[in-house]
């Protein structure tokens, strides 16, 4: 069967937030941080077809099987992003949009190296600030207790938030395969059930539209702009991102591709820059393929090569 694995994973970075009513009209968005092999999306899709689900997914063989899945099952009420959530809650959805999120048994990032990851900090409950409605809810279920203790804490000391009754071993309506194998060997379960009590009160920025290539008026040729780029690194121009280039793959002095690598907050990006010979001198985009995100570093990555080609 051929899987056209585009029509379930959303990759639009052209005009952000996503119209996500213009993909599927909807009463509700539900949306499952790091859905795994996909079947709490397809549970909650079946049991809410009025309702948008959106999974968001990091690992890109992950939201492989989700697609295949979701498609699998005929569901059209589901779609999938890959990518870190961190970045793409914040840009791709509109504030206040969704009503309720989930978190499946997420890795608890036990090491103190790893702390920022973890739903405990600020940071989530401000993203949860921005993305959820009033009367809205975060659930998170999980198998270790400090974690959840750790994250009602964090969310009862937001402003917005308060936290329910922390649940042992709670009568779930769908256990998810990593909750059958706990069970399985007898550990305990926790969920906890977050509300959010008011409305956002911060100030939303608009996102600022900017085109994915550039012209460069110039007498230098690819080979030379592409050997001079390589190995350089910096950063966005208000300090929010990093972008480094990596290695150069030249056809001639006519072509280059150049592979990037950016992070903006957390989110890393590996894409490639195209340089090809014009009639001016050097077109500079960003390649489409992989569908990378415009991010400040993207940004800031592409006004290097047209500085340095100039």
């Amino acid at each position: 069967m051929f899987w056209n694995l585009n029509k379930v994973i959303v990759a639009q970075n052209e005009k952000l937030p996503v119209d996500w009513k213009g993909i599927f009209p909807h009463e509700r968005l539900l949306v499952e941080i790091g859905f795994g092999n996909g079947e709490f999306l397809e549970f909650l899709a079946k049991g809410s077809p009025d309702a948008l689900v959106v999974g968001i997914e990091v690992s890109q063989l992950c939201a492989a099987k989700g697609a295949r899945r979701v498609m699998s099952a005929g569901l059209e009420n589901v779609r999938l992003m890959h990518g870190d959530a961190r970045f793409l809650l914040r840009h791709c959805f509109a504030p206040q949009s969704a009503q309720r999120v989930y978190m499946n048994f997420p890795c608890p990032w036990p090491k103190a190296r790893h702390a920022q990851r973890r739903v405990t900090v600020p940071s989530f409950s401000g993203l949860m600030d921005y993305l959820i409605a009033p009367g809205g809810a975060f659930e998170l279920a999980t198998d270790v207790e400090w974690y959840a203790k750790e994250a009602a804490e964090a969310f009862d000391a937001a402003p917005s938030f308060r936290a329910q009754a922390l649940e042992r071993n709670p009568e779930r309506p769908y256990i998810t395969k990593y909750e059958r194998k706990w069970k399985a060997m007898g550990k305990d379960t926790w969920r906890l059930v977050v509300r959010k009590e008011t409305a956002l009160k911060e100030e939303i920025k608009k996102e600022e539209s900017w085109p994915m290539g550039c012209e460069a008026d110039t007498k230098k040729n690819v080979k030379e702009v592409a050997e001079a780029l390589k190995g350089r690194e910096g950063a966005a121009a208000d300090g929010s991102g990093h972008w480094v280039y990596r290695d150069a793959f030249l056809s001639g002095e006519d072509a280059a591709l150049m592979l990037v690598i950016t992070a903006d907050e957390g989110f890393e990006q590996h894409f490639y820059i195209k340089l090809l010979k014009s009639p001016r001198g050097i077109t500079i985009k960003v390649d489409s393929v992989g569908h990378p995100f415009r991010t400040p570093a993207m940004r800031a990555a592409l006004m290097a090569a047209l500085i340095e080609a100039k």
